[in-house]
């Protein structure tokens, strides 16, 4: 049975990979009754990713480019997509990055479980089948460090907590939005996992392609200050 989905996709300086990456993503429309794809751009994208995604839009009905000047960080972006994403009111709502990272070929991998009974279906590279691929030391130990210390903390049976290749039922993407999320950075991908993890949910493999070996000095304080916040707070699950 073909089911309704809505997906976005949060750019910026992507003008050397934004047509092909929008191109495959569409090419899986084919699988679904309804389809929607957003492009969420803000100021931070500074070269001609605006003017290609503008020209690829008036040529496919179900992309729709979402200018949101007002962001200020990527969980700014990440939001917007979210809302825009909710008020398709589709059964099913897909986050994926662009630049490379995460490969659209995937998404037939969270396609193979949308008619079971699942809340979420998260895509991981530390699963069966997922990979982390052109990684250094440092950024896989901080991968999978981050997931294992969220694991200690909150038990969820998720081989990969820090993934931001995912999916939700719409009525569960709802409660998330609306619990208003602390994270300010890329914890956001974590705490939605800590919040559905008494939920009936699902894992994935993907292949993920690190497109920076640099870390986040603020992104691994926040994850270490929220998971204590957190569960100090004890309203940790939806």
């Amino acid at each position: 049975m073909k089911k309704n989905i809505a997906i976005f996709t949060p750019l910026a300086n992507e003008e050397k990979t934004a047509k092909q990456f929008i191109l495959e993503v569409l090419s899986y429309k084919k699988y679904f009754n309804k389809f929607n794809f957003f492009i969420i751009l803000d100021k931070a994208s500074k070269d001609n990713t605006y003017k290609i995604v503008e020209k690829l839009e008036k040529k496919n009905k179900s992309l729709k480019l979402i200018w949101a000047p007002k962001n200020k960080t990527v969980v700014d972006a990440y939001m917007a997509g979210y809302k825009t994403c909710l008020k398709t009111k589709s059964e099913w709502i897909l986050e994926i990055d662009g630049g490379g990272s995460h490969n659209p070929k995937n998404i037939v991998n969270f396609l193979k479980f949308m008619n079971f009974d699942y809340d979420c279906i998260y895509g991981s590279r530390f699963c069966k089948g997922g990979k982390m691929l052109n990684s250094n030391f440092i950024r896989y130990l901080f991968s999978k460090g981050g997931s294992l210390l969220s694991k200690v903390f909150f038990k969820i049976n998720l081989a990969d907590t820090t993934s931001g290749y995912q999916m939700f039922k719409r009525k569960i993407l709802k409660k998330i939005v609306n619990k208003k999320l602390l994270s300010r950075d890329r914890f956001i991908q974590t705490e939605m996992k800590i919040y559905t993890r008494k939920l009936n949910v699902k894992e994935v493999p993907i292949q993920y392609i690190c497109d920076t070996h640099t870390m986040n000095l603020y992104a691994i304080f926040e994850s270490l200050y929220l998971l204590v916040k957190i569960k100090i707070l004890n309203k940790n699950y939806i």
